[in-house]
């Protein structure tokens, strides 16, 4: 799902995650700020929660989170020196940067989560895992819908054999046999 998130929705996420949130490292915050004070910058952020190893990625944590406090990776490369990270965005104002925040309660906190760029091959991937599911459901639908079936059969052979009615039962038998092949498949 690759919607444009705007500059101001972003600046608004970024301003609230550093008034509510602690860091791990104080420089993270002078990272954040110096995209917060740099529109051209701000523009080129993108929300993510891959590292994309070619492509610029900065990793910040909270306190409150078991990742690390900050990583940078660039150009194949990582370090966790945020001084690096201001060198980079700051003499390559053009280029993409991908943003992962880690802090607690990020899956639930729906201003996060409409910022968050989600890569087509994910959406294909759970839309393949959807189709396998729904699948294996019908294919249980129909078996137990089946055995019902089979069930109802059996009980009007054995009113059909209390009745000593030869044709029904015959009618039945073969009813039953032919729900017992779609059974097997």
């Amino acid at each position: 799902m690759k919607r444009w998130v705007s500059a101001s929705e972003k600046r608004s996420f970024l301003t609230w995650f550093l008034q509510h949130h602690r860091l791990k490292r104080i420089e993270a915050r002078k990272v954040l700020e110096s995209i917060l004070n740099n529109p051209h910058i701000l523009e080129k952020v993108s929300f993510t929660e891959k590292i994309k190893l070619n492509e610029k990625t900065i990793v910040i944590s909270s306190v409150n989170s078991d990742e690390p406090g900050f990583e940078f990776y660039y150009n194949q490369r990582k370090t966790s020196d945020p001084s690096r990270a201001l060198g980079e965005l700051t003499g390559n104002p053009s280029e993409k940067v991908n943003l992962i925040l880690h802090f607690y309660g990020k899956m639930l906190n729906h201003r996060y989560l409409q910022l968050i760029e989600i890569p087509a091959s994910d959406n294909i991937k759970q839309y393949e895992q959807y189709e396998r599911q729904s699948k294996a459901a019908d294919a249980v639908i129909e078996k137990l819908t089946l055995k019902k079936e089979k069930e109802n059969i059996k009980k009007q052979i054995d009113e059909a054999l209390d009745q000593r009615d030869e044709q029904l039962f015959k009618q039945l038998a073969a009813k039953l046999s032919e729900l017992e092949k779609r059974l097997l498949r």
